[in-house]
C-alpha cells in the first residue's frame, strides 16, 4: 500500500538547485535507504515528505490518517522535564486512540455506523502497537541506556543522550512512517544492532538516511539515491543497488559508444551519398533514404550516459617507526564508575587496533590518556612512545583553526596557494566552497578537512576517534583504501562495524570497567563474543528485552500479516529473477573469467538460501493469515 510519495518535486535553496523533477514512493512493510553525496539533498527529502518544508514545484502525497514521525534533535523545551514525563508525552496519541475506542465501546457496538468507526480506529490502534505500550517502553529504554534513569531531568543529559531519547520517544509512538536522519549517531555497536533488529520487523515503513552501510544493508529492502538533482530507486539494499547501478552504467556506456560508432558510419555514408547525388540525379532518392535511416537510428540511441560523480583517493604518507610503538603501564581511570583499572599493553608496528565498546565505557578517555591529555589515577601509570613514532590525531573539532578564516586561507598557511586548491579539490570541496568560513562548515565538511590535515602530518601512528561520522559512502571507502595502504600503526574508535572489519586486525573491547585485548580481527572477535553470549544470562533486563522485543511481541493482526505476505511475495519474485539472471550469465562461461565464475557461484548460493528462507517465512505467515481469515 502506498503511504507517501514525492511527484516531480523541485527544491531550491537560494540560487542552488537541490532537487529537479524528483519522485519517490514509500510503501507499507518496506524500509527505504536514502543515499547520496553530502549536500545532495537527502535530509531535504525527509523534510519535504514530513511536511516540515514546502516544495518549490511538484507535489507531496501522504495517505490520509497516516501518522508520520521525524527524528530531530530535541529542543530546549524538553530540558525542564524528566525522562518519564517525556516518555508519557510520546504515548499521548496512542492514549487518545484508546480513549476513543473506550468511548465507542461504552456507547455500545451494536450500531453498525458506530462499529465501523470503532473498527477503523481499532485497526490504527493495533497497527501502532497500542496493546504493547508498556512492553515497548521497557524494551526501548533499556536498549538506549535509560533503564533506571526515568526520573532524571533532560537538562542533565548530554547532547548525544538527548538525541537518543528523541529516537526512543519516536519508536515508542510507532507511527506508520518513520523519517530517520542519521539515527545511528550517538549509538554504540550494541544499540545499533538492537535498532537494526527492531526496524527489520517494523510494522510500518521507514525512510532512513545513514552513513552506516552495514546498518542500512541490514534493514532496507529498497534504495533511493539522490544524484544530479534526481532520485533513482532500486530494489534491494544499498550495497546491492550500488553494484547493480555500477554495472548498468558500464553496459550503457559501452552500448552508447557502439551506437556512436554506427552513427558516425551512417553519417559518413550519408554525406558521401549526398556528394555523389550532386553529380547523378538518380542517386538523390538513395541519399534521402540514407538520411532518413540516420534519423531513425539516432531516435533509437540511448541517452548519453550521465558522467559519474567525481571520486577521490588519498594516502597517509609516513616514515617508518621502531617496532615498539606504544608501551602503556598501570593505566587507571574512574569517574562515577571505574572505566579501566591497571591496564598495561604494548602496541607494535603495523598493528591496526579497533577500540570498541558501549557508550560511556571510556574509549575516548583512553585515547586522550595515550595522547597525554588525561592523566592516570594510578601514579604508576605511564605511556611511552617508541623510537621515531610520529602521532597524528584525527578529531572533528578542528582545534587550533581560526573560526574566522576561510578553508583556503587556513590551508595556504600549511602548503601554499596552488597546492591548497588542489588538495581541497581532491577532498571534494568545489571551488566556491573553498572560501567558506571555518565556523560555517557542515559536519561533513569538517570531517573531510580533518582528514585532509591528517594526510599532511606524515604520522606513522594514526589515532582516530569516530572517523566515519558525517562522511558519505564514497569518502568512507576512500578512507578505508588509504588506511589499508598505510604502512604505519592505527588505533581507532568506531561503531561502524563494516569500517572496523575492513581496517582492523586487532580488537580492544571496553565493557563494564574491563578492557580486554583480542588478538584477532573483527570476525574472530564476533565469533568469540557469540560463543560467550550463548551462555545463560542472569541479567533480568536482558530477559525483559527479549520478551518485549518486536520479534517476540504479541500475535500479529490480520493487516500486519497481509502486508508481510505481500512483502515476502515481492522478495521471492526478486530472488527468483536474480537466480534466472545468474543462470543466463553462467550459461556462457566463455564470456567471463574463472574468478568471476567462482564469485557468481558464491552469490548464487547466498541468493538461493535467501529465497528458501523467504519461502519458508511466506508459508508460515500465509498459514497464520488463513487461520485468521477463517475466524
Amino acid at each position: 500500500m502506498l503511504l507517501a510519495a514525492l511527484h516531480s518535486v523541485d527544491k531550491y535553496y537560494g540560487g542552488q538547485t537541490v532537487l529537479k523533477g524528483a519522485s519517490l514512493e514509500l510503501f507499507s512493510g518496506s524500509n527505504t535507504a536514502i543515499i547520496g553525496r553530502n549536500g545532495a539533498g537527502k535530509t531535504t527529502i525527509l523534510r519535504l515528505l514530513s511536511g516540515t518544508e514546502p516544495v518549490d514545484g511538484g507535489s507531496v502525497f501522504v495517505r490520509e490518517e497516516t501518522s508520520c514521525g521525524l527524528l530531530t534533535q530535541e529542543d530546549g523545551e524538553v530540558k525542564n522535564k524528566t525522562v518519564q514525563e517525556l516518555v508519557e508525552e510520546a504515548f499521548i496519541p496512542l492514549h487518545d486512540l484508546g480513549a476513543q475506542l473506550a468511548e465507542l465501546e461504552k456507547a455500545g457496538l451494536d450500531d453498525h455506523k458506530r462499529y465501523s468507526t470503532w473498527e477503523v480506529i481499532h485497526e490504527r490502534f493495533e497497527r501502532r502497537g497500542g496493546y504493547q505500550i508498556r512492553a515497548r517502553q521497557e524494551a526501548v529504554l533499556h536498549a538506549f541506556g535509560f533503564k533506571g534513569r526515568v526520573h532524571e531531568r533532560a537538562s542533565s543529559l548530554s547532547g548525544g543522550e538527548l538525541t537518543r531519547l528523541g529516537l526512543a520517544r519516536l519508536l515508542m509512538q510507532q507511527p506508520e512512517i518513520l523519517f530517520l536522519d542519521e539515527p545511528t549517531n550517538h549509538l554504540d555497536i550494541d544499540m545499533r544492532a538492537w535498532l537494526g533488529s527492531y526496524l527489520r520487523q517494523y510494522p510500518g515503513s521507514a525512510l532512513v538516511v545513514s552513513h552506516d552501510r552495514e546498518f542500512l544493508d541490514r534493514i532496507c529492502d529498497r534504495t533511493a539515491e539522490v544524484i544530479w538533482g534526481g532520485i533513482r530507486v532500486g530494489k534491494g539494499n544499498p550495497t546491492t543497488c550500488r553494484e547493480l547501478w555500477r554495472k548498468q552504467a558500464q553496459i550503457q556506456e559501452a552500448t552508447r559508444k557502439k551506437q556512436e560508432r554506427e552513427q558516425a558510419r551512417l553519417s559518413e555514408s550519408s554525406t558521401r551519398m549526398r556528394r555523389w547525388a550532386r553529380q547523378n540525379e538518380k542517386l538523390h532518392r538513395r541519399a534521402r533514404a540514407m538520411e532518413r535511416r540516420l534519423e531513425r537510428f539516432e531516435e533509437t540511441m540511448i541517452k548519453e550516459v550521465e558522467g559519474p560523480l567525481p571520486k577521490t583517493s588519498f594516502t597517509f604518507p609516513s616514515t617508518p617507526s621502531g617496532n615498539m610503538v606504544i608501551q602503556a603501564e598501570h593505566l587507571t581511570k574512574s569517574y562515577k564508575n571505574t572505566l579501566f583499572d591497571d591496564f598495561s599493553v604494548v602496541v607494535r608496528k603495523r598493528e591496526r587496533i579497533a577500540l570498541v565498546g558501549p557508550n560511556g565505557a571510556g574509549k575516548s578517555t583512553l585515547l586522550q590518556m595515550l595522547l597525554g591529555k588525561v592523566s592516570s589515577d594510578d601514579l604508576k601509570g605511564v605511556v611511552r612512545f617508541g623510537a621515531r613514532v610520529r602521532v597524528g590525531f584525527y578529531e572533528q573539532t578542528l582545534q587550533g583553526a581560526d573560526p574566522k578564516a576561510t578553508l583556503i586561507t587556513e590551508l595556504i598557511r600549511l602548503v601554499g596557494d596552488v597546492e591548497a586548491h588542489n588538495l581541497l579539490g581532491r577532498f571534494m570541496f568545489p571551488y566556491e566552497s573553498q572560501y567558506k568560513l571555518m565556523s560555517n562548515l557542515s559536519g561533513g565538511e569538517r570531517a573531510r578537512f580533518g582528514l585532509l590535515k591528517l594526510t599532511l602530518s606524515k604520522a606513522n601512528l594514526l589515532i582516530m576517534d569516530e572517523p566515519t561520522n558525517h562522511l558519505d559512502f564514497e569518502m568512507i571507502e576512500a578512507l578505508e583504501e588509504a588506511l589499508r595502504d598505510f604502512d604505519g600503526t592505527i588505533l581507532i574508535v568506531s561503531h561502524d562495524t563494516r569500517f572496523v572489519q575492513r581496517v582492523s586486525n586487532k580488537i580492544w573491547e571496553m565493557r563494564e570497567g574491563r578492557l580486554r585485548v583480542f588478538d584477532g580481527d573483527w570476525d574472530y572477535y564476533q565469533d568469540l563474543r557469540g560463543r560467550e553470549s550463548k551462555e545463560p544470562s542472569a541479567d533480568p533486563h536482558e530477559a525483559a528485552l527479549r520478551t518485549s522485543s518486536p520479534k517476540n511481541r504479541t500475535k500479529k493482526s490480520k493487516w500486519q500479516l497481509e502486508q508481510e505476505v505481500s512483502h515476502l511475495e515481492k522478495q521471492i519474485d526478486y530472488f527468483e529473477k536474480t537466480l534466472e539472471d545468474f543462470d543466463q550469465v553462467l550459461a556462457q562461461p566463455d564470456k567471463i573469467s574463472v574468478e568471476r565464475i567462482a564469485e557468481l557461484g558464491i552469490e548464487y548460493e547466498d541468493v538461493q538460501a535467501a529465497l528458501l528462507a523467504a519461502i519458508e517465512q511466506w508459508e508460515k505467515s500465509s498459514s497464520e493469515l488463513a487461520g485468521l481469515s477463517q475466524n
